[in-house]
């Protein structure tokens, strides 16, 4: 929710009480403590800070609104860096001045961000609180700061490498063999991984990127395990229902998309109209939607989340595809199926474009998903989340 405090509706969103986007402070008496609030509303999903209201909501107002004014414009100037963009406005209530400080997210995008004291904060419920080393990486890829995809993977040298995997990429991507290349260019191969970024040297050791590993590695859920799906397919229209198939599906990403659409394959109904002495099969999906969807969720997941993995359901009445993470940078539940994207994972973007499992266009919501689903269907698919985990639902013909 995005803040706009005006006169008009002042008293009912102090009277909502505080909460994950509203702080009040009787007055500024410690300005790291302060900066600190600011930060970690600038961190999360902004929020508005309201000086000169009591905990319990109650109006005690300041003596100098001037003077709190420009304090809280130096603190987001000087103690809080990078420094943040603010909205302050003031008001009076009953002939008590009161000021709001809105941290907007969209004027504020240089995240992460800390106190001049070093404190980097998160806002959790009611509170501010230190955010964990993965929360900072996570605020960093949201951000567009940093691709986890692009880090190095600790442990996993070039011998963890499947040569033949990369191979078969590079003859596809530069029409010519590896050990051709190499020759011509007078580089090694470490060389070649380091030039394509899937390679780091750290400390005269070389490890591979998780780009590297999830696209060319020997055995990639040995050292990313959340890099599996898990799919299920259920009798019925719930997770209630009996359990017709399982599996767990590992392997580098082209394989693990591969066995995905073969188990959907499997496990989606094939009902057909009979014409005299013919057949007439009835699709219940359309395969390039689904392939899409799949693909996506493979794509952009947020491989950061170690203890998470893709899950893949089969219903009778839909395909549902749970997604570890939420969206990245400006993207939101609505603007994706404008087709609005950012690559979380830009490498495995770019390499699974090379490979041919996307589109560079990236316009596959709206023209895929969206558009071939309601068609067949009749239903809109539902993108929704639940928790830190995006659901996309994509519904069956009904009817026929």
């Amino acid at each position: 929710m995005t803040l706009n405090v005006a006169q008009t509706d002042l008293l009912d969103k102090i009277a909502a009480g505080e909460g994950p986007q509203q702080e009040f402070k009787r007055t500024i008496d410690n300005g790291e403590s302060v900066a600190g609030e600011i930060v970690a509303f600038a961190n999360s999903d902004g929020g508005t800070l309201f000086v000169g209201v009591e905990d319990d909501g109650s109006i005690a107002g300041v003596a100098q609104p001037d003077a709190v004014f420009q304090t809280l414009s130096h603190l987001c100037r000087d103690r809080c860096i990078p420094p943040i963009s603010p909205v302050i406005e003031q008001f009076a209530v009953d002939g008590r001045a009161l000021l709001a400080l809105t941290v907007k997210p969209e004027l504020n995008r240089l995240k992460p961000y800390r106190t001049a004291g070093g404190r980097f904060y998160v806002r959790v419920g009611r509170d501010k609180q230190d955010a964990t080393g993965r929360e900072l990486v996570r605020i960093a890829q949201a951000a567009g700061e940093l691709h986890y995809d692009e880090s190095p993977v600790w442990g996993a040298g070039l011998s963890e490498l499947s040569l033949p995997a990369f191979e078969s990429y590079h003859r596809l991507q530069f029409s010519l063999p590896l050990q051709e290349q190499l020759a011509q260019s007078d580089l090694s191969l470490a060389d070649l991984l380091r030039n394509l970024r899937l390679l780091h040297f750290l400390d005269g050791e070389r490890f591979l990127s998780v780009a590297g590993v999830l696209l060319f590695g020997e055995s990639p859920q040995r050292w990313l395990p959340q890099s599996r799906v898990s799919a299920v397919a259920f009798a019925g229209r719930d997770e209630d229902g009996d359990i017709l198939d399982r599996r767990e599906i590992t392997g580098r990403l082209p394989e693990i998309i591969e066995e995905s659409r073969l188990f959907l394959d499997r496990n989606i109904r094939k009902p057909a109209r009979e014409h005299g002495f013919g057949r007439e099969d009835i699709h219940l999906y359309d395969r390039k939607a689904l392939g899409e969807a799949l693909v996506n969720a493979v794509a952009h997941r947020d491989y950061s989340l170690s203890g998470s993995q893709i899950r893949l359901f089969v219903y009778d009445d839909r395909v549902e595809i749970r997604s570890p993470g939420r969206l990245p940078n400006s993207i939101t539940l609505e603007n994706i199926k404008l087709g609005v994207h950012a690559e979380r994972n830009r490498a495995i973007c770019t390499l699974l474009t090379q490979l041919g499992y996307m589109s560079a266009i990236g316009t596959g919501v709206p023209r895929l998903i969206l558009r071939l689903s309601r068609q067949l269907s009749g239903r809109d698919p539902e993108f929704l989340f639940v928790g830190e985990e995006l659901r996309v639902r994509i519904w069956a013909r009904q009817g026929f």
